[in-house]
């Protein structure tokens, strides 16, 4: 049963909305061992082009054509006789009329629906390039034809999805062979996308058709379980209770019967569609979110191809096209996107831009550049989409290939009309050095270790939060419950897409109002003499026990100015039971490790054995920030950061009334290893 048009218009809106936001679009070798994927470590390659002294510069050209068009709806057959909708826009004379002859494509594939794209690029102003699967007029204009391919069982595609499964990545190949079979193809073809569509550029890539020639993905996923949906062993519910609804919901129902009538010798495929996508209700998304939930060997574990299949980064080193990789540094895929450019560097010409903020607030800054005043940050996403697809599909001089290697926005750095962006030469930084840091007794943060006998503190399993997700008819309904105080965090904003932050609240950046909340446990440095510049990984390795046999370490990162205000740095959240680390994937800089690799796999789990103390190593997401002179840094240890991990119910069982003890004596010395870089290479 469908809902009617009428009754799903405010979703529908609402869900366009959200659309809208959500999908828009060296000298290390000596001193660092890359975090490996499965199977394999990358080796660091000294012979990176040194282009930190490089600045940035705004790459513009005229229009070559004065439209673009968009041609009627068409679909692709695939080889399993599945059909993926296609909508492909051309350069356009002044009248309208499309131009004859062949030019480079710009393949876009999405799962929010290539329609909903077409309207975003219609509405497009002049300062917006949008990479949302729809037709680009900055680009068309400029000799270029974008295909935008709704992926399998999304949007009018039909098939039962399996998000970014395996049959889903096969159809990406499947729609480039069909490009470079079309008569206004010129042989070169580029990947482009954000979110989502940057997800599907990367997978495509890794399938190396020959036609490809670059990629282009803004803020792309990469370890899908590490990273997003199994941070640190729990289960991302917040983010998946927003996410999975968004994606279903664009593809079933009121849109799917608007596109009938507007394509009526299509209503029968379309319709075909539209039965399937509200099947997979039942056949993939409930028992999907519902296995993981309830403990599930291979969703809420990694065992198994679940999550590697799904995870870029496992296969990201095949790719052989120059790749423009755009990241944010409170994004969703915040871990990911750095090591994306890891896996790359030393194969093909590849560039690193990480932006400020959330997953929305993140392609904002994209798009509108991360120019300010003497600022050497990176042109608007348009700028830097044609310069890349002029170097590599057309062949033209653009400078792409020289652009810095890295830049990123640097937390802290500058005040007004200054700076905050810093350019370099690779990632982590070249001049980063690991630099342990250990919580004392007395709720210091020093470089000094521990001595016997220091005092130990406890933290204590807050009330469970509240997961539900449900059929809705034939949409997917979620909502999740937070009871940790965490829905008022950094987190929050992170794990929403930045919905959230939309709404601004103090909360949000700072700290403080969490961690008091949940009674966290806050060491601190003293007030800072001289800036301290961190840029990279962090780890925290804490010394606890527990009173149960499951048990969680929340990690929040601060920099703490004069008034008290702890202005959030980066986050780390880490199940005792999966603190196994495998040490040939880890990261070490100097032969100290700074990024911990889990398999967290049930093999090799650890249950908790009550006031027996364990080393715990937690995964801090990488970032970049000056903490300044006359400020403090701040490490705050609670029991659980509900907005971005959840227990499965059988560990829930398990920490029900949980009490741990953080260690902070010389047997027991619990530390913080910082990725810190000499403040002097920002001046």
């Amino acid at each position: 049963m469908q809902p009617s048009a009428n009754k799903a218009r405010p979703f529908v809106l609402s869900a366009l909305a959200i659309c809208l936001l959500a999908g828009f679009t060296s000298s290390a070798s000596a001193q660092t061992t890359t975090l490996g994927t499965r199977g394999s470590t990358s080796q660091d390659n000294p012979a990176i082009t040194a282009n930190a002294n490089k600045t940035w510069q705004t790459y513009s050209r005229g229009e070559d054509y004065a439209g673009a068009i968009t041609l009627p709806l068409q679909y692709i057959t695939t080889s399993t006789g599945q059909k993926l909708s296609v909508r492909v826009s051309v350069p356009a004379d002044a009248n309208g009329k499309a131009v004859p002859g062949t030019f480079p494509v710009i393949l876009t594939q999405t799962a929010y629906r290539n329609d909903v794209g077409q309207i975003l690029g219609t509405i497009a102003t002049s300062d917006t390039t949008l990479l949302v699967g729809g037709k680009d007029d900055f680009m068309i204009r400029r000799g270029y034809i974008t295909v935008a391919v709704d992926a399998l069982g999304t949007g009018m595609s039909s098939g039962e999805t399996q998000l970014l499964g395996a049959a889903e990545q096969q159809a990406y190949g499947e729609a480039v062979t069909w490009v470079t079979r079309q008569p206004w193809f010129n042989g070169n073809l580029g990947l482009a996308g954000t979110s989502y569509l940057g997800i599907s550029t990367m997978f495509t890539a890794e399938q190396r058709n020959p036609a490809v020639k670059a990629a282009f993905a803004v803020v792309p996923m990469g370890d899908a379980y590490r990273g997003v949906v199994g941070t640190g062993g729990l289960l991302n519910a917040k983010f998946l209770s927003i996410w999975l609804p968004l994606t279903q919901s664009l593809s079933v129902g009121a849109l799917n019967v608007l596109a009938e009538i507007a394509n009526p010798k299509l209503a029968a495929v379309i319709a075909a569609a539209d039965k399937q996508h509200v099947a997979a209700i039942d056949s993939w998304y409930l028992p999907t979110v519902n296995g993981g939930m309830a403990g599930a060997k291979g969703i809420a574990s990694d065992d198994g191809d679940f999550w590697a299949v799904r995870s870029p980064l496992e296969r990201a080193a095949q790719i052989q096209v120059p790749t423009f990789i755009v990241g944010g540094t409170n994004d969703i895929f915040q871990r990911d996107e750095p090591l994306l450019y890891e896996q790359l560097k030393n194969k093909v010409n590849t560039k690193l831009v990480v932006v400020p903020g959330a997953h929305v607030q993140s392609v904002m800054a994209a798009i509108s550049g991360a120019n300010d005043a003497a600022s050497t940050g990176a042109p608007k996403s348009k700028s830097l989409l044609l310069q890349w697809f002029d170097q590599y599909l057309k062949g033209w001089a653009t400078g792409a290939a020289s652009l810095p290697n890295v830049t990123q926005f640097v937390q802290g750095y500058g005040t007004g009309s200054t700076k905050r962006y810093a350019s370099t030469t690779d990632w982590p930084h070249p001049q980063a050095t690991a630099q342990r840091m250990y919580l004392r007794g007395d709720m210091s943060l020093s470089a000094q270790a521990p001595s016997a006998g220091e005092a130990t503190h406890t933290i204590a399993e807050p009330k469970a939060a509240v997961v539900s997700i449900a059929r809705n008819n034939s949409t997917v309904k979620a909502s999740v419950t937070i009871n940790d105080a965490s829905d008022c965090s950094s987190s929050y904003v992170q794990w929403s897409l930045g919905i959230a932050g939309l709404v601004s609240k103090a909360c949000y950046t700072n700290s403080a109002t969490v961690e008091t909340s949940q009674k966290a446990l806050v060491y601190q440095t003293p007030t800072l003499t001289s800036d301290l510049y961190i840029n990279g990984p962090i780890q925290a390795d804490v010394w606890m026990s527990s009173t149960n046999t499951d048990a969680a370490i929340a990690v929040r990162v601060d920099d703490v100015d004069a008034s008290g205000v702890a202005t959030p740095i980066s986050t780390g959240l880490m199940s005792a039971r999966y603190r196994a680390v495998d040490t040939s994937r880890s990261r070490y800089i100097n032969g100290v490790m700074i990024q911990p690799w889990h398999s967290f796999t049930e093999a090799s789990a650890q249950p908790l054995v009550a006031g027996q103390p364990v080393l715990v190593p937690v995964e801090v997401f990488p970032n970049a920030a000056l903490v300044r002179a006359g400020h403090k840094l701040r490490i705050a240890i609670s029991a659980s950061n509900q907005a971005q991990g959840v227990w499965p119910l059988p560990q829930q069982a398990n920490v029900n009334g949980n009490v741990s003890t953080i260690y902070n004596d010389a047997d027991h010395p619990s530390s913080i290893v910082l990725p810190v870089v000499p403040a002097s290479v920002l001046n």
